[in-house]
């Protein structure tokens, strides 16, 4: 089931650091990409505070009378949703190529589960001094440090966790193609059409374990994320080129009929022409942060870029408990212009500390544990003879 409270969330990081004047394949970071990943993110918030039905209550109004004017743009912010996991198709893949799966999985349990398990533990702290936002038990707390309690039925402590299953379910279609070996051009382009297909075939035949699985609601945007992605690297032709065309209409066709669902959710008109533009503008934003004679910027831009690029995820996954408690709050105490200052600020503020605080001194060294234990775990299969090699998992 479609849902547009809030929005993805592995917000995944552009690749390595920030250089300057070197060329595409050798740049080492789209910080292009960077900067539309917190355009993105900046545009989830406007949407969770402005436009949701969610924030009504602690507003105390509906948000199209609290921000007659912003909210005819902030209520298009949905289609973040989409955004990011088009970004997520194209930057795993750009990750996975010429890792293997131990390296793979690695890198996201290290990127993703410190700044997660961060947001969980200030997130179960506010809830003892605030009585607004989401209420769950420690029980339910303790299995939402899993990132998996939507399998279980239990409640995400933030609204926007439910994403986080979508991504890890493309994790594991990505472990299923690389248990294969490397992301040659055939594979992808396999992955990107067969994944959608078989999501529409699950859903059509009422496979409901298997559409569960697959996310034909979400799949063509991861498709043509990675469809971007073999463009990038390997340059287009007429097989990929006509399959992003199918793509990118499977997208407009999602998002067409996603609008109506929208406008039902907030109570507001949301124009289906106008959604799908948008969608073809992100297409085109992805794209040309990825083109092969991009202007690189100049040293100090690529490095505000790279900052806010690394906050993204964090802030992401703070804004809307702690965002709507500042809203409780501020609401009727200040103006709303200042709530919402106040609610975007406090919402950077801890995206800062987790960044600084727990991302950076941590998500290194647990990545190197996780593959160090898996490569272990390998060499023991192999040498009790269950696995013949465990090349496929050393790269």
């Amino acid at each position: 089931m479609t849902r547009y409270d809030s929005t993805p969330a592995t917000l995944p990081e552009a690749p390595s650091a920030p250089t300057v004047g070197k060329d595409r394949k050798s740049s080492g970071r789209l910080v292009g990409m960077d900067g539309l990943r917190f355009a993105a993110a900046a545009a989830v918030l406007l949407y969770h505070f402005t436009a949701t039905s969610t924030v009504t209550g602690y507003w105390g109004v509906d948000p199209v009378d609290a921000f007659p004017l912003l909210n005819e743009v902030t209520r298009y912010g949905w289609l973040a949703v989409e955004l990011f996991f088009m970004i997520s198709g194209f930057v795993i893949l750009l990750s996975a190529d010429g890792r293997g799966v131990a390296g793979f999985v690695a890198s996201r349990v290290g990127r993703l589960f410190p700044a997660y398990w961060a947001c969980i533990v200030l997130t179960a702290g506010l809830q003892q001094v605030w009585s607004g936002g989401r209420r769950t038990s420690l029980t339910e707390t303790l299995v939402n440090l899993t990132m998996v309690q939507d399998l279980f039925e239990v409640t995400g402590v933030q609204v926007v966790f439910w994403t986080l299953l979508v991504e890890l379910k493309f994790y594991l279609l990505v472990f299923v193609v690389l248990a294969f070996g490397p992301l040659t051009r055939n594979r992808v382009l396999a992955f990107a059409t067969l994944w959608p297909l078989a999501g529409w075939a699950a859903q059509a035949f009422g496979a409901h374990w298997l559409t569960d699985l697959l996310v034909p609601n979400y799949a063509p945007y991861f498709a043509v994320g990675m469809l971007l992605f073999l463009v990038y690297r390997d340059g287009v032709d007429l097989v990929s080129g006509l399959l992003l065309v199918g793509g990118i209409t499977l997208c407009v066709m999602r998002v067409l009929d996603a609008a109506g669902r929208a406008s039902d959710l907030q109570g507001v008109p949301v124009n289906p022409v106008i959604s799908a533009m948008l969608m073809l503008a992100s297409i085109a934003a992805v794209w040309a942060t990825t083109l092969p004679g991009r202007t690189v910027p100049p040293r100090r831009v690529a490095a505000v870029l790279g900052t806010v690029g690394a906050l993204t995820y964090p802030i992401y996954l703070v804004h809307t408990q702690f965002g709507y408690a500042v809203i409780d709050i501020l609401a009727h105490e200040t103006t709303r212009t200042v709530a919402l200052f106040a609610a975007g600020a406090i919402s950077l503020a801890l995206a800062m500390v987790i960044h600084y605080g727990i991302e950076r001194p941590t998500s290194a060294r647990l990545r190197r544990a996780v593959q160090t234990g898996l490569l272990r775990c390998s060499d023991a299969l192999r040498s009790r003879g269950v696995l013949r090699t465990s090349e496929d998992v050393r790269a």
